[in-house]
């Protein structure tokens, strides 16, 4: 056979053509071997990833297509260019000549000189699980195998599975109830989008509502980046030419509530990116929507099953009647580097037997990391500070919070600062991709907005991009965590301003005070009385504070010695530049702490 190497996936028709034929002969023929799919990956992480693309040929004849990219971290080590994004990954030839174009393609990467490849998500039954080890020994390559993931199919293979499919899924009483109550809300009704012009506005939609979801769920989606984002529109517009996209959406009173993007190809519809409105999340959306396309897929001859994906997710369960697996494959030149991936797969496998000890190595693995993130961030000397403070901390410690009260700020300040969304926090997030804290903020925000206790603000710029967020909870009541403390109030209208955030990109502004003193502007224009703390040690925020008109009222202090701990109301002239009121006075909204307070 021919190998030709290409350093791009081509906008070429003919190759479409050769390589999408190849793949339907394929026996298990998935869109995630398309060469729509392959040019998306190659568009969207264009910036990241280098293809390395092997075309076989035998008398001008496509015969096998492994579209592959090189590590930009590891130069000798190849993987599935489109490992991050397809649910099964594959070499792309007739399941009869496998093993040739295997042997081909890996004597072609050992006279390139790469040592490693990692064949990732690899169905269980292809057939180049059955061929990979007789094409690699002649080319004194090493290969180590283990299950990857497990996804639950709805198989559909004929009439009788179909009607007791439907029947199973009218008497389950758990999705009766959740369809019930989705209707409760109004017309409910299922639309599925094929063309380009639909695309765009439900694309957009579908990213926004899967970063609030995973933000509310304490997680980053994947979709912050802008290059799956990229990859998400250019498959879109690809697959759409093709036939094969189908996003389906759940619409209550026309209203799009829930959706998923999806896939007809070969036989099979396929469950790959569902997400719902976090404001639809009490009548389970996502799960309706699910429902709803076994239903319809059970009525349709033309399919063979729905095809529910990477994923274990619970809901998964209640519709599956078939698994299939995948395989993680690592293939690599030399008896050392066989030996690491040896011992490497032998670990992860005594894990999955034994998950107290999976659970033990996980933890060690994220104490690893996270020391390691410290490290990066802190450099090495200001990780050992940090250690040290922490040890002492432990032993005896004293934390202050100063508190302040805006009583002299004027109402007339103009105002920018708006409720916060889910909206907000999508922007945010996209906005700052690879700030770890702000994202970490995110999350809180949207654990808050579910708990719907506090009330969030945001500041936007010129341009109208959010720079500053604050939130606003009663006085009465509120809890200093800092000090592990309860605040308590005289007065009704006594409102706190807590949990203020410049993402790091933002900073030096002003953007603090400016929002601070249009939050106490904002109270005061409701008669509400505006209060705020801060640490005394963080002088950037105390300082912040005056800027904004508060004036500083009275501190509290914890003491803890060896496990004992105390809270009292001090003056603190010392080590505050302006000099306190008496602390704290009876007029200001808090216990009195004449009386140390044990906890």
């Amino acid at each position: 056979m021919l190998v030709k190497v290409l350093n791009e996936i081509p906008e070429d028709p003919d190759l479409s053509e050769a390589w999408n034929s190849l793949v339907l002969g394929m026996e298990n023929p998935e869109v995630f071997l398309t060469y729509q799919w392959a040019l998306a990956a190659g568009r969207g992480f264009q910036s990241r990833l280098s293809p390395r693309l092997f075309l076989l040929y035998e008398a001008e004849q496509l015969m096998g297509v492994a579209a592959l990219a090189l590590d930009p971290d590891a130069p000798q080590a190849l993987f599935f260019l489109t490992s991050s994004t397809a649910d099964y990954c594959d070499v792309v030839s007739a399941p009869a000549t496998r093993r040739q174009v295997l042997h081909e393609l890996l004597n072609e990467i050992r006279r390139l000189g790469f040592r490693d490849m990692v064949f990732a998500n690899v169905p269980a039954n292809s057939a180049t699980l059955d061929s990979l080890a007789a094409a690699a020994g002649p080319q004194r390559f090493y290969v180590t195998s283990r299950p990857a993931y497990n996804c639950g199919v709805v198989e559909l293979s004929g009439e009788e599975q179909r009607e007791a499919l439907l029947q199973n899924l009218t008497a389950k009483s758990r999705e009766k109830r959740a369809l019930k109550r989705l209707t409760n809300l109004g017309a409910v009704k299922v639309i599925h989008l094929t063309e380009a012009e639909q695309i765009g506005p439900s694309v957009e939609s579908i990213i926004s509502a899967q970063i609030s979801r995973f933000l509310a769920s304490e997680r980053v989606s994947p979709l912050v980046g802008s290059e799956r984002r990229a990859f998400l529109r250019h498959l879109g517009n690809l697959l759409s030419q093709s036939g094969w996209l189908k996003i389906s959406q759940l619409e209550i009173n026309d209203r799009p509530v829930a959706w998923n993007y999806g896939f007809r190809f070969g036989g099979s519809w396929f469950w790959y990116l569902p997400t719902f409105q976090m404001d639809y999340e009490h009548v389970s959306p996502g799960s309706c929507l699910l429902r709803l396309l076994v239903e319809q897929g059970a009525k349709d001859s033309s399919l063979s099953r729905l095809d529910l994906g990477l994923g274990d997710e619970a809901y998964k369960d209640r519709f599956a009647n078939k698994v299939r697996q995948t395989r993680y494959v690592h293939i690599t030149r030399g008896m050392v580097r066989h030996a690491l991936s040896t011992a490497r797969e032998s670990l992860s496998s005594l894990a999955a037997r034994h998950p107290a000890l999976g659970d033990k190595l996980r933890r060690a693995r994220d104490f690893i990391g996270a020391a390691i993130v410290r490290v990066q961030d802190m450099g090495a000397i200001g990780t050992m500070r940090f250690l040290g403070r922490k040890l002492t901390k432990s032993l005896a410690s004293e934390d202050e919070v100063l508190l302040f009260e805006a009583s002299a700020v004027s109402t007339d300040v103009p105002s920018r600062l708006v409720r916060l969304t889910r909206e907000h926090l999508v922007e945010a997030s996209i906005l700052y991709p690879s700030d770890r804290e702000t994202l970490r903020y995110l999350m809180r925000c949207a654990r808050r907005l579910n708990q719907r206790v506090a009330s969030g603000f945001v500041l936007s710029d010129d341009s109208g991009q959010p720079v500053h967020f604050l939130w606003m909870q009663a006085y009465d009541g509120f809890r200093l965590d800092e000090i592990d403390y309860t605040l308590e109030a005289n007065m009704s209208s006594a409102t706190m301003i807590f949990d203020c955030w410049t993402p790091s990109a933002r900073r030096g502004h002003g953007y603090y005070a400016a929002a601070l003193r249009q939050a106490a502007a904002q109270l005061r224009r409701e008669g509400k009385s505006p209060w705020i703390f801060s640490g005394a040690r963080n002088q950037f925020s105390w300082r912040g504070i005056l800027k904004a008109g508060f004036e500083y009222r009275f501190s509290l202090i914890r003491r803890s010695r060896f496990g004992h701990s105390t809270v009292v109301g001090r003056d603190v002239t010392a080590a505050f530049p302006q000099r306190p009121a008496t602390i704290p006075p009876k007029s200001v909204p808090a216990r009195r702490d004449d009386i140390a307070v044990n906890s």
